[in-house]
């Protein structure tokens, strides 16, 4: 619980409630928690090879989508995105995403202080 409370912590003063603290700080775990059971698992499917683990991935994707039920992932397997490993091995994709959830978490404390609410 101490990852909790320094989080808690760290968010005090922003404007948010208790409710959305605990919101943001869970939410930032449960990213990070996520990236690394997918990161551990395109490991482990390719015997300590992540490139050919995201690109057997994206092969298999390819012959199993339906493009009229998936139009926008089926075109991302076509230009293979997956097959861009060599971007996914280093920490670009998980800093990418953890600047989506920061920026989004910027924003709320911004809107919560032009109401006037920090």
């Amino acid at each position: 619980m101490r990852w909790l409370d320094r989080a808690l912590a760290a968010l005090a003063g922003t404007g948010l409630d208790h409710g959305e603290r605990i919101n943001v700080a869970t939410t930032l775990t449960g990213y990070a928690a996520r990236q690394a059971a997918l990161a551990h698992a395109l490991n482990s499917a390719a015997a300590g090879d992540p490139i050919a683990g995201l690109t057997e991935y994206g092969e298999i994707l390819g012959q199993v989508l339906d493009p009229d039920g998936y139009p926008e992932l089926t075109e991302a397997v076509r230009a293979n995105a997956f097959g861009a490993a060599e971007e996914w091995i280093d920490d670009a994709d998980f800093t990418f995403g953890l600047d989506l959830l920061l920026d989004g978490i910027q924003a709320l404390i911004d809107r919560r202080c032009d109401r006037g609410q920090h």
